[in-house]
């Protein structure tokens, strides 16, 4: 599973590079792996993170809240 998720952030961060030092809204992040994952990268200066579910954000916030990399990034 983590080589699918790998391959999919790798297409979409080849898709967003018209972006890389700009703003990144995941529209429709869900847990917000993604979301995280762009954080991480520190290849854009704020990632957005929304979705219509506010179970979806509060679970995002606590995967967030639990790794500090990426709240340092």
């Amino acid at each position: 599973m983590r080589v699918i998720h790998s391959m999919q952030f790798k297409m979409a961060q080849e898709y967003f590079q018209p972006v890389e030092g700009g703003v990144l809204v995941d529209v429709s992040c869900g847990s917000g792996l993604f979301s995280r994952k762009f954080a991480k990268s520190g290849t854009y200066s704020k990632v957005v993170a929304l979705d219509f579910s506010e179970n979806m954000l509060l679970q995002c916030y606590d995967f967030i809240k639990s790794d500090d990399s990426v709240l340092n990034s």
